[in-house]
This record gives structure tokens, sequence and C-alpha cells, in this order.
């Protein structure tokens, strides 16, 4: 995958009329994030100008797991990351209420389960097997996260559990980084199982060694479906000092999903070089699958936050009660909702 360093450099001219004002230089944002595909409109904004066309300027920063998204955010060093409520939760439990959800992105759990094909058939379980028949067939299995704390971590602790089984006894939990390493080390045989947002775990199962067995796009996890997994995460003094360029970003990223909505073909071409992949159909897939997922606008329901942070505290994600008021870990202040 490459570091995807976006940067459009655009001089906006200043108001009508006469008065031969200076031109406004370009502001400027720098994103904390692994390339995905649910966040193609991010990649889309980009490739057609739309950030250029509100005078952005944005770099993209390539991170491996949300624990480095949420400490680019923390440090000062990234302006937007793509992380989880659990993040900032733990965040504000520290005491540290810096950081914000400004943009919803993910409104379900989109890791997606796969499995080498001989384990799967050894374990007599595929796609079609009973949830738990599923899961409990992780059972004395080497599963590959990206790395200790990640959503891959602690949702994988959530599924173990919710079938008896132990994260430390039952299986052994692997740290590997990002998608192309699970993706290869699953191939090797070095690791039995993973999960991760797609696209990975397609390529898997298209390449014919690895099964699907959990398909999180299609919310085939019913406590994880109405759920706020994945939102875009801000620094709380930015934006309030930025708002304008806040409600910029926001305004881009829903027009910019109102495209992967509607024209996943034309995005699929799009979006190939910034996942660094070649798999045109795999691609297209994916794009197809999370569709659904996808929040049209970016705006939080006080509803599902509040399900998704009872059900983070139920999974035993969060280790104490979270504040699901607005403004405390989220805002609609900048999404125009």
């Amino acid at each position: 995958m490459r570091l995807a360093a976006i940067a459009v450099l655009v001089l906006v001219a200043a108001g009508c009329g006469g008065g031969g004002e200076p031109a406004q230089e370009a502001k400027r944002i720098t994103i904390a994030s692994a390339p995905n595909v649910f966040l193609s409109a991010l990649y889309v904004a980009q490739d057609d100008g739309l950030f250029a066309k509100e005078g952005l300027t944005v770099e993209i920063v390539e991170v491996e797991s949300g624990n480095d998204s949420i400490a680019a955010l923390a440090s000062g060093q990234a302006q937007y990351a793509d992380v989880g409520f659990e993040d900032l939760a733990e965040l504000s439990k520290a005491g540290d209420d810096s950081v914000v959800m400004a943009h919803d992105i993910l409104n379900r759990v989109t890791l997606t389960l796969v499995m080498r094909k001989e384990v799967a058939e050894r374990k007599n379980v595929t796609a079609a097997s009973p949830l738990r028949d599923r899961l409990g067939a992780l059972k004395g299995l080497k599963i590959g996260i990206t790395s200790p704390g990640s959503p891959t971590d602690t949702y994988m602790r959530y599924y173990l559990g919710s079938v008896g089984l132990d994260p430390e006894r039952d299986v052994e939990l692997v740290p590997l980084g990002g998608g192309s390493a699970l993706l290869a080390a699953l191939e090797k045989g070095q690791i039995d199982a993973y999960h991760l947002s797609p696209p990975t775990p397609y390529v898997a199962a298209e390449k014919g060694f690895g099964v699907v067995l959990i398909d999180g796009p299609k919310g085939e996890v019913p406590e994880l479906d109405k759920f706020d997994y994945t939102a875009w995460a801000t620094s709380r003094q930015w934006a309030e000092e930025n708002a304008a360029t806040a409600a910029a970003f926001s305004r881009v990223l829903a027009q910019a999903t109102t495209k992967v909505k509607q024209q996943p073909e034309a995005v699929a071409g799009q979006i190939m070089d910034d996942l660094g992949s070649s798999d045109r159909a795999t691609v297209l897939r994916t794009v197809q699958a999370m569709s659904s997922a996808l929040s049209d606008k970016g705006c939080f329901d006080p509803a599902v936050v509040q399900r998704t942070l009872d059900v983070m505290l139920r999974l035993k994600i969060l280790e104490e009660k979270a504040d699901a008021a607005e403004g405390r870990l989220w805002t609609n202040k900048y999404n125009g909702c």
C-alpha cells in the first residue's frame, strides 16, 4: 500500500467587488488513517476535486491501526482520524476530553471473519452455519489481529466470550499489523483466521485459501448492527477555532458519499490506487457491500449513540458506562445535521 499523501493547493479569492482584498490561504487538514474501502468518500472527494472547491489542502498520513490514529489526534499531529467510540471513551476516562466525534462513517461493525479453507473444512463450518457454531470453531486457533487493544482485538474477544471461550486460554491472538500482513499470514498458514473490514477477507475467499464466515457489511451479528462503529474524530479545540473548515470537510464527505452509494462501479475504479489494489472486481464487491453500512450525511443519532455505548459496556469493550450526551464524545455541530 502506498503512503497516500494528498496535497491540493488552492488559493481562494476573497469576496466580490473591487476591494482588492488578498486571497485567503488554503486551509490545511492532516488525516491519520489506514487505507480502507469504508473511507471511499475521502478518496472520491480528493479525486473529484471537492476538497479543492472548498479551499482545503488535505494530507493523508497512513497508519496501521486505530491506536495509531487516536495517538495522532491526541498529540495534535492530525486534525482528523477514523476511530471508534471506545477510543474516545477510554480517553475521557483518563481525563482527556480533547477529541470529539464530528462526522459518522459506519452504522454497523463491518469486521469480516475469514478462516483458512482447510481449517473451516476440518471444523465443519461454513457461512451458512449457525453464528454460534462459526464462532465456536475459533477454539484452538491462531487468530491474527492488527494490534492489542485495536477493534480487531476487542471485538474478537467479544466474539470468543459470547460462546464461552477464553481469549487468553482457548486461542492465540497474534498481532501482525495491517490488512496486507494479515492476508499474507493467512495464505502462508501462519494464522488460521482473522477479521478485518473488507476487502482483504474477500480477497482470501476469491483466491481460494479462505472462507468468509461472518460478512460484516451485511450486519450478520445483530448486536453490532445499528451501531456507530467508526466515525471521523477531531481535536475539539481545533474544530472550535476552525468551525468553517470543519463544516466544509463534513460537507464534502457527505457529497462524496452520495457518489459512493449511487456509482459504485465508477468509485471502485477511482479508489484502487488509494487501497494499493489491482483487483478491481474485489474492490467493486467491497464498495457495493459497504454502501448499506455507510452513514449518508455523517449525522449522529443520539439513540444510536446511546445504544452503541450500552452494547459496548455489555460486551465489555468498555469497562464503565460512558456519557452519551451530545457534546461529550460526539457532536453534530459541524456536520450540518
